[in-house]
């Protein structure tokens, strides 16, 4: 009886994903210690409260969701490398994606389009860009058979309804209850909620990234390259 040569498993380790949620979780709760206590008293940190504070441009909770993105971006680049043809343009339009929402983040993005014109503004354009892009994608996705696709979009369109709604309900905080501890929680809630679906986003990244294209080749060279014996009493061998 012949028997198929084992195919090797490998064991998925998520260690790191729930090592950096207890990251986000550490970090994001002492921005929101650092943003209440220096907001109704004197701050201890001299001067420095922006490097913890929630939502400061160049703090570290603000460059924590940032470094998740420019991962994510990699992530995609390196599904570029590894596709062709309408595979790799719809990996490379995902890699654009990322791209920008490195720069959002990073400059603060919804700040700037909030001081143009208020928060209505960033509101509008959010979901502009969310409802006519991510459906888009969402489509070629499939058209085109990319695999993954449909999860990389469902990420995708998770995130951008965490941070517009998440920055809407921050809005209302702020006009219904202008005091110190309620904008500060609500600050808090929409940072990390930002930051978990970012690494929800480069979770499901890291998992559809293609194979090389040349791991089938190899895998199928080696099998044909190996030992045979031949089974007693047949003209059939057996690959060791």
């Amino acid at each position: 009886m012949l028997t198929a040569p084992p195919t090797p498993t490998r064991v998925r380790d998520d260690t790191w994903l729930w090592a950096l949620a207890g990251l986000a979780l550490g970090l994001f709760g002492l921005g929101f210690l650092v943003r209440w206590r220096c907001t109704v008293g004197p701050c201890s940190l001299g001067g420095a409260e922006w490097i913890f504070d929630l939502d400061a441009v160049g703090g570290l909770p603000r460059l924590y969701t940032t470094s998740l993105f420019v991962a994510a971006t990699v992530c995609a680049v390196r599904a570029v490398a590894r596709s062709r043809g309408r595979h790799a343009l719809w990996w490379l339009a995902v890699a654009l994606i990322g791209v920008g929402l490195v720069f959002a983040k990073l400059v603060s993005a919804h700040s700037v389009l909030e001081g143009w014109d208020g928060a209505g503004y960033t509101l509008a354009v959010g979901s502009l860009a969310s409802a006519v892009g991510l459906p888009v994608l969402g489509v070629l996705g499939r058209v085109w058979r990319v695999p993954g696709a449909r999860a990389v979009v469902l990420a995708l369109a998770v995130y951008a309804l965490a941070a517009l709604g998440l920055d809407v309900l921050t809005g209302s905080v702020v006009l219904a209850d202008p005091r110190p501890l309620p904008v500060a929680a609500a600050t808090f809630v929409e940072e990390l909620g930002e930051a978990l679906t970012a690494l929800t986003l480069l979770a499901v990244l890291v998992r559809r990234i293609p194979p090389p294209r040349n791991r089938g080749l190899r895998e199928r060279v080696a099998h044909d390259t190996s030992p045979r014996t031949a089974v007693p009493g047949s003209g059939v061998q057996r690959v060791q």
